[in-house]
């Protein structure tokens, strides 16, 4: 699907840099801050804003990454109880079905959280930055995310209606 790949594109030329880019900044935020504090007695007001909006965005763009990839964690006992990739395909199916369900309320309820963070116009005691800029990363991931686990299911469906037989092993 075109669609996906220039996402995927997009996403690897896009997203992977900045992610880089964030886990340096927290990295180094860290041995700064602690430098300062430790062997300078230098307190360094305002990096734990920072920090913290820094981090959260490092994890949901991770997290679409992850998505992207599907390479996020899974309890995948199926394939060791069932030996039918037709049975397998269809479990993964359901709960595929099942994560797109929650992940449709996750962006409901991140929305409304994204709403909400704009009408009352909080921010952060150091620098004053809105509320909303960490808030926004929840609902991109759980677009995002969403996003792919349609894909995961069209692809899952597509497998399923061009299996054949049970002996040729199923990759997702």
């Amino acid at each position: 699907m075109i669609i996906f790949k220039c996402i995927d594109w997009l996403l690897d030329r896009i997203i992977a840099p900045i992610v880089a880019i964030i886990g340096l900044f927290v990295a180094l935020s860290f041995v700064v801050g602690i430098t300062a504090r430790s062997f300078l007695g230098i307190p360094l007001f305002g990096v734990e804003e920072l920090v913290l909006i820094a981090v959260i965005w490092f994890y949901m763009l991770g997290a679409i990454l992850a998505s992207k990839n599907s390479a996020h964690l899974r309890a995948d006992f199926i394939p060791v109880v069932i030996k039918n990739e037709k049975v397998i395909l269809a479990f993964r199916i359901i709960a595929t079905v099942i994560s797109i369900l929650m992940a449709g309320l996750f962006v409901l309820w991140s929305n409304e959280l994204f709403q909400w963070a704009l009408q009352r116009s909080q921010t952060t005691p150091v620098f004053s930055i809105p509320m909303y800029v960490s808030q926004v990363s929840l609902l991109t991931a759980a677009l995002f995310m969403t996003l792919y686990l349609v894909r995961d299911l069209i692809n899952d469906i597509q497998a399923l209606c061009h299996k054949k037989d049970s002996s040729t092993p199923i990759q997702r």
